[in-house]
């Protein structure tokens, strides 16, 4: 009785397998594209939709800041940043719930903060959160990794 009960739970969970991948790959996709039109809006310097792309409570951590950032800090250093990113190798996402996922990749920096070289490359974790339907990043953190 006992290995039918066990079989009949892994066959039930087994079929909802698909439906929960399908799921997945769509909140991956939905997290990719918010996380590109923040960086797009970062490249752009678009200060209006930087902050309406990240959670209010959100920080940004990395070498070059020199301490963590506010939303409001990064903001305001803006003109001082200078850079291009482009995304070595594969982005990969964890969704970690439904309303919350890690990305993370490794990416050659090409620009200046302050007039000092950004380091590169980088690895970079960012985590997004869904909030009102729209995924926002709530950490970017940036660590400098040997070429």
């Amino acid at each position: 009785l006992r290995t039918t009960a066990l079989l009949v739970l892994v066959l039930c969970l087994a079929a909802g397998l698909p439906q929960a991948r399908a799921g997945e790959a769509e909140t991956i996709a939905a997290v990719n594209a918010a996380a590109a039109a923040l960086d797009n809006a970062f490249e752009r310097q678009s200060a209006k939709e930087i902050k309406s792309m990240m959670t209010a409570d959100h920080i940004a951590v990395s070498s070059y800041y020199g301490a963590p950032q506010t939303v409001a800090e990064q903001i305001a250093s803006l003109p001082e940043l200078k850079y291009d990113q482009t995304i070595i190798g594969a982005v990969k996402v964890d969704v970690l719930g439904p309303d919350a996922a890690m990305r993370t990749f490794t990416a050659r920096l090409d620009g200046t903060y302050k007039g000092k070289p950004i380091p590169s490359p980088v690895f970079v974790t960012a985590i997004m959160v869904r909030q009102d339907g729209q995924w926002k990043e709530r950490l970017y953190q940036i660590t400098a990794v040997e070429p």
